[in-house]
């Protein structure tokens, strides 16, 4: 994947002061650009080839698989069987360039903040009616991290926010608790940890995936 020329009019502080945030799985591309500011915004298409698609294919069908579970429900995690199929799915019948071919409909583009890629998350699209997660969304999200190589630069986002809860005591606060989310913020703690707490709203339906569900 290559950067497209840096956008001429834009500047990283135009972008993030009209509300945009950064994407926890950080820019789709690792290509720099030595001659290009650090906080130049830059645009860039996703460009995967067919011989990364083949070498993920073959990972894939090359997995040495544990031993099937030794419940009969998902106590233990997801059923072996889910899994195995699909796997089996992602190696054979599964179409990334569909997805890809979404991605390409919406502009790309990346910024540099304290010496790391950022992508900034300024294309939202919307999902399905129904909400169901289904197995190409699922396989869409997962390749996308493996391709880009950003897995372990989006897991940091837990290693920073330790002991972050109530981090935020000197801004206004928002907080929208969700029903099924691992765990529930009644309304007492953020009220304790956010002096400023402007807003709290308790929702339903919706869990730690919200934006996908």
């Amino acid at each position: 994947m290559s950067p497209m020329s840096p956008l001429s009019s834009a500047t990283r502080r135009d972008l993030f002061n009209a509300g945009l945030t950064a994407s926890e799985a950080g820019p789709l591309t690792r290509h720099r650009t030595a001659a290009v500011a650090s906080d130049t915004i830059r645009r860039f298409n996703v460009d995967i080839t067919d011989e990364q698609l083949a070498d993920l294919r073959q990972r894939i069908a090359a997995t040495r698989w544990p031993e099937k579970e030794a419940v009969a429900d998902q106590f233990q995690g997801i059923e072996f069987a889910t899994m195995l199929e699909l796997a089996s799915y992602s190696a054979t019948d599964y179409d990334w360039r569909r997805g890809e071919a979404k991605l390409q409909t919406f502009p790309q583009s990346f910024t540099e903040i304290d010496k790391l890629n950022n992508q900034p998350a300024i294309a939202i699209s919307k999902t399905s009616a129904t909400g169901e997660l289904t197995r190409d969304e699922i396989l869409d999200n997962i390749t996308l991290y493996w391709l880009s190589n950003t897995g372990v630069s989006a897991s940091c986002l837990y290693w920073e926010y330790i002991g972050g809860f109530s981090n935020s005591k000197g801004v206004p606060v928002a907080v929208s608790a969700f029903h099924g989310e691992q765990y529930e913020a009644r309304r007492s703690r953020p009220e304790r940890a956010y002096p400023k707490l402007i807003h709290y709203n308790g929702v339903e339906k919706g869990g730690h995936f919200t934006a996908r569900e």
